[in-house]
């Protein structure tokens, strides 16, 4: 089996599966497989915004500190090994296509029920366990509770992230519904760590989880954070007396990197004794996530790409923007249709200049037409042409925004048009 041949297999399963009530359906797949799950540690994280941050964000100190660091994420940017990694380095395509090839006769009789990602979380823990990995960053897909990877029995620690609304088809309407699922990754007496809640009532949830289930708790002491400065060149701060800087701008990833200094605190207390501040400082500073607030070109004109793709995540998104002292903003718009669109993209009409809407990019897109009346000024494109229409319009002195889905950054990439 040749890569073309194993990314084709990979494709062949739905992006959802059939809906799934328990985990007994991905359990009974992975005993089949010998259960490699088992022969690991795991950080397991959730959350609406913020994972992927902090996922990178630990992986990349507890490397740094000589442990043998894998990191599953999702979804990819640029190619789909991106999202199973070891200290930083995706899976080659050669190991890829050996465990699919492996792992086919599984999967074949389960075509039409298990999805690409509960595929794709088979294939990361084979690669995990056969290569070792001293510990295991491990993001949940969708929701916690019922998300294949929370198959696993136990945490090292579980970190949840901000909690928002997001896939309220699958997760529920009310914020208490998705803060159960979120919560469904806490493990009986395994240590948990929770970024400071938007809302009272996933703080609550979260609480009485880790009152019912024994486990010990943290959350960042946010009285003991001090910002130095946060712009387009990225954020320097003040945490507990020791400074720390991330390369990724936006002020919301000074949240995410003291909610990663929390977890690492939690990791050094259990005995990860090689884990010391200035691994966590060049973790946090070296982390770099593809389409998170990412800058692309710096000037003529400065153009940044960004995933958010929810309202909370366009509202801090509009935060930055306001922020840069650039004119005209302009904004490159792609959703989808099960995303809050029409909130999302209400947060940050009043802080750009120009919408230029893309369709067709991934499945269940909104059509351009529709985005771009909701701009004072918009405008559509197709895909291949967008970055330089944008650009130009945009100017020397101007800002490009790309954002409203990671499949869009996706697409975009896989174009070569933003890289």
């Amino acid at each position: 089996m040749n890569i073309c041949e194993a990314m084709e297999y990979i494709n062949g399963f739905s992006k959802l599966g059939k809906p799934v009530k328990d985990l007994g359906r991905f359990g009974k797949v992975m005993n089949m497989l010998g259960a490699p799950q088992d022969k690991l540690k795991f950080i397991h994280v959730a959350g609406t915004n913020g994972k992927g941050s902090v996922v990178r964000m630990l992986a990349a100190a507890l490397a740094d500190a000589g442990y043998v660091t894998g990191e599953f994420t999702s979804p990819y940017i640029h190619v789909y090994n991106d999202r199973i990694r070891i200290n930083g380095k995706n899976i080659a395509d050669d190991e890829l296509c050996e465990i699919v090839e492996k792992i086919k006769p599984v999967f074949d009789d389960l075509r039409n029920e298990c999805s690409q990602f509960e595929l794709s979380t088979a294939i990361a823990f084979i690669y995990y366990a056969a290569k070792k990995c001293d510990v295991v960053v491990l993001e949940a897909g969708l929701g916690g509770k019922l998300d294949c990877t929370n198959i696993i029995k136990e945490t090292l620690v579980s970190v949840i992230t901000s909690v928002s609304y997001d896939h309220t088809k699958i997760l529920g309407g009310r914020i208490e519904d998705i803060a159960q699922q979120k919560a469904g990754i806490i493990k009986k007496g395994c240590p948990v760590v929770y970024e400071c809640q938007k809302y009272k009532e996933t703080e609550a949830v979260i609480k009485a989880t880790v009152e019912k289930l024994e486990s010990r708790s943290s959350t960042p002491d946010m009285s003991q954070l001090k910002i130095i400065k946060s712009d387009h060149t990225g954020n320097m701060f003040e945490y507990k007396e020791k400074v720390y800087e991330t390369s990724m701008i936006g002020a919301h990833q000074i949240d995410n990197a003291v909610t990663a200094i929390t977890a690492a605190e939690m990791l050094m207390e259990s005995g990860f004794l090689k884990l010391e501040y200035d691994n966590v400082y060049r973790g946090i500073k070296s982390a770099e996530v593809p389409s998170r607030c990412q800058v692309i070109k710096k000037d003529k004109p400065f153009v940044v790409i960004d995933g958010a793709h929810n309202p909370d995540a366009m509202r801090v998104l509009a935060d930055f923007v306001k922020k840069i002292p650039k004119s005209p903003k302009v904004m490159v718009c792609g959703m989808m249709q099960d995303k809050d669109w029409k909130t999302a993209i209400g947060y940050i009409t009043d802080h750009v200049d120009i919408g230029v809407c893309v369709d067709g990019f991934a499945q269940k897109t909104v059509p351009a037409d529709k985005l771009a009346e909701l701009f004072e000024k918009g405008i559509t494109s197709d895909i291949k042409n967008v970055i330089s229409k944008a650009e130009k319009l945009a100017g020397e002195n101007g800002m490009v925004i790309i954002a409203g889905s990671l499949y869009l950054a996706a697409a975009l990439n896989r174009n070569e048009i933003a890289v």
